[in-house]
């Protein structure tokens, strides 16, 4: 006969556990990240690969530039050098990528960093992001669509 085993009582599994920030969030006065707003701070959206595997031939920033508040669109060939991170002992897991970003013009996954747009508001780094043309050369990506859940 199995029998159960009732859970400790410092744990909230099972009984009704009160959300403090309730009342805030569905009043509306809940504050969050994007709320805040200090004197200099600028926004930063970044610019995603479209595809899978391939190399970034050519970026046209030029439009995306002249876009009111718009401070600058950072990519590989107007950044200096950035050198990779080393993993810290204790910090395994916390980042598996050590290639920093715009490395190369290589692409490696869909949705990789290829520039970042930087603007004095979050819809303007959008918009600026939005309006960078990346032309690629595109290699077939490397995935094996004949794997069974065996292997």
């Amino acid at each position: 006969m199995q029998t159960t085993q009732e859970a400790p009582t410092g744990s909230p599994i099972g009984r009704s556990t009160p959300r403090v920030d309730g009342p805030l969030k569905v009043s509306g006065v809940a504050q969050y990240t994007s709320d805040f707003h200090l004197p200099g701070m600028l926004y930063a959206v970044p610019v995603e690969a479209t595809i899978a595997n391939g190399r970034v031939v050519k970026l046209d920033t030029a439009a995306a530039e002249k876009m009111p508040g718009v401070r600058a669109i950072f990519h590989r060939e107007n950044l200096g050098k950035i050198f990779r991170s080393t993993q810290g002992q204790g910090l395994e897991g916390i980042c598996d990528e050590r290639r920093p970003p715009f490395e190369d013009d290589v692409v490696r996954y869909y949705g990789q960093y290829v520039a970042l747009a930087v603007a004095d508001t979050f819809e303007a780094a959008k918009a600026a992001a939005d309006a960078v043309r990346v032309t690629y050369a595109k290699d077939k990506p490397n995935v094996d669509t004949n794997l069974k859940a065996d292997d």
